[in-house]
């Protein structure tokens, strides 16, 4: 294990369930605002108050410890928080899926958990008979009307202050959730120190397999979403970074904990956005959030608001899913300064769905450089491995990384073989195996070579798409970029550049010309001086508007190899 210089020590991570750390945090604040959504603003006391009554009527249902409650929903509102936190206070498990999830998939997951309970958005009543049919294992569906977000929207015509509440929204047929938790005469379980408890299942990005289940405990979970704010220098009660806004869907992993769990369980607010799009963009961001978590597209659709939208108190924005670039963030950071606000920063960093996306961090100027991917934060250490050997290497030395620290999934469900071959124990800790191939500098800093099977091998030696990449990034051209394999009649196979180019830069074979030639010249990646071979050289530079996204925000890297293959 890599002994980083100067990193600081692992911070405490309290044996508590998430929900027994709300309480803890919430204690003295009780009245004070914990989400936004919308137009309405939810208490800390009414969270609780809420949490109660749902935890009633799931055990009601029948719910007990180790059950898994299946969430489609996937959007970024308050009914989200509240089911995961009755669930966590009762000791069940909650599974986030999409709500446009197919109903297959859906299907076969709640199969494989024999999971009792399905929590769906806006289903008719045809979708949820026909899934409680295909679906033996379930014993009711919860549906939620949407109420608190299709009624909480801003109204020019409305005078007084809005009253919705979260459970009027809750149905279980034809009857209302507060009915049932009426019926439950027992006690609820206090389920506090229960760190070891298994609390949440997420999936993998599906970026390079099919997406894979994670389960998460409570430690797992509040380590990392107390990591992400000692890594960006957040405090609790933080009066400068208090109010987040979360954009990211829960289903994926590091939706829920780090842009919702880290605010709510740290004494902050989070600003909800269950339908934002272009449209309504400039109506979130002018809730004027002192911190965004968001993804890339995010951060560049930043200079597209109105003058008049109000962003004032905008600290730093934190970026997840997909690289950030560097011309990305140049550009927004050029957007804030002519908005007045010259100390925010850019938050990004490096991270895979089994660590909660959260291995290095680059806070300010350090997400501006190209050749890091940030660096090591407290709680979290790594080492490097031979690739063909397995031997441990030092500083510098390229090889696949591994991660360790209390936010790493506990098990990948039902897949032994994963477990297997993913999880590691060495020093009498648990790794898991990124899949990247990187090397780490002695200050802690990590640089990507790429992915270990993100190469090309009939070469006269491995091309790595990720060195590839970074050569054609360095264009003051190039907006974005990614690298896969193609076909070539001299080679059989070599790099294809897709290539999305900044704002009035024609696409024409001179700006190719360009592009190539400033990719030959010798450049550094980390402290390693890098000169293009020949036969790493893009044999074709394409120009596309945008990359194609997976749902999880991530390069769709398989749509761009059957691109390129099809050219």
């Amino acid at each position: 294990m890599l002994k980083i210089k100067n990193q600081k020590r692992d911070p405490f991570v309290p044996p508590l369930s998430v929900s027994a750390l709300f309480n803890l945090s919430s204690f003295r604040h009780w009245d004070d605002i914990v989400a936004n959504q919308k137009e309405i603003d939810f208490t800390r006391r009414e969270l609780k108050d809420d949490r109660k009554t749902l935890a009633k009527a799931f055990l009601q249902l029948g719910i007990k410890k180790g059950d898994i409650i299946t969430v489609a929903t996937g959007r970024s509102m308050y009914e989200n928080i509240l089911i995961f936190l009755a669930a966590n206070k009762i000791g069940a498990i909650v599974a986030f899926f999409d709500e446009k999830t197919a109903r297959d998939t859906i299907i076969h997951y709640l199969d494989e958990f024999k999971s009792p309970l399905l929590i769906t958005y806006k289903y008719s009543d045809k979708r949820i008979k026909e899934l409680k049919h295909d679906a033996p294992s379930i014993k009711n569906i919860i549906n939620l009307d949407g109420k608190t977000v299709d009624e909480g929207g801003p109204d020019d015509d409305q005078e007084e202050d809005i009253e919705v509440f979260a459970l009027d929204g809750f149905w279980l047929g034809r009857q209302n959730i507060k009915k049932i938790a009426e019926k439950y005469k027992g006690r609820i379980p206090k389920n506090i120190f229960a760190a070891n408890n298994e609390a949440l299942i997420s999936f993998t990005s599906g970026s390079t397999s099919g997406p894979k289940p994670m389960v998460f405990t409570n430690k797992n979970l509040i380590a990392s979403a107390i990591y992400s704010k000692v890594a960006s220098n957040v405090k609790m009660w933080d009066k400068e970074l208090h109010t987040w806004m979360s954009y990211v869907k829960l289903d994926c992993p590091y939706g829920m904990v780090v842009s919702i769990l880290a605010p709510i369980c740290g004494g902050g607010e989070v600003v909800l956005t269950p339908d934002i799009d272009d449209s309504n963009l400039d109506y979130y961001i002018g809730k004027n959030p002192n911190t965004i978590f968001g993804i890339p597209p995010l951060l560049e659709a930043m200079p597209s608001l109105k003058e008049d939208t109000d962003i004032s108190e905008l600290k730093m924005f934190a970026s997840g899913g997909e690289r950030l670039e560097k011309s990305a963030s140049l550009a927004a950071l050029e957007f804030f300064k002519s908005r007045g606000l010259k100390n925010i920063k850019i938050s990004n960093g490096y991270g895979v769905g089994e660590a909660l996306g959260l291995i290095s961090t680059a806070v300010g100027t350090a997400a501006y450089n190209p050749d890091s991917v940030g660096r090591i934060p407290a709680g979290t250490h790594v080492m490097v491995l031979d690739p063909e050997t397995g031997e441990e290497l030092g500083f510098g030395k390229t090889g696949i990384l591994y991660a360790t620290g209390k936010h790493i999934l506990n098990r990948y469900y039902n897949r032994p073989e994963l477990d297997d071959e993913k999880i590691i124990k060495i020093h009498g800790k648990k790794f898991i195996k990124t899949g990247d191939l990187a090397y780490v500098s002695e200050a802690g800093y990590i640089t990507l070579v790429g992915r270990a099977t993100f190469f090309i091998n009939n070469l006269p030696a491995k091309v790595y798409y990720e060195v590839v990449r970074a050569a054609i990034a360095k264009s003051d051209l190039v907006k974005k970029c990614y690298v896969v394999k193609g076909p070539d009649d001299k080679l059989k196979l070599a790099s294809y550049a897709f290539v999305v180019l900044n704002d009035g830069v024609p696409k024409n074979n001179q700006t190719r010309r360009e592009i190539v030639k400033k990719a030959t010249e010798p450049f550094n990646l980390g402290k390693r001086r890098i000169v293009l071979k020949s036969y790493e050289i893009p044999r074709r530079v394409i120009f596309l508007d945008d990359l194609p996204l997976t749902k999880a925000n991530k390069t769709d890297f398989r749509k761009l190899e059957k691109m390129a293959k099809e050219m």
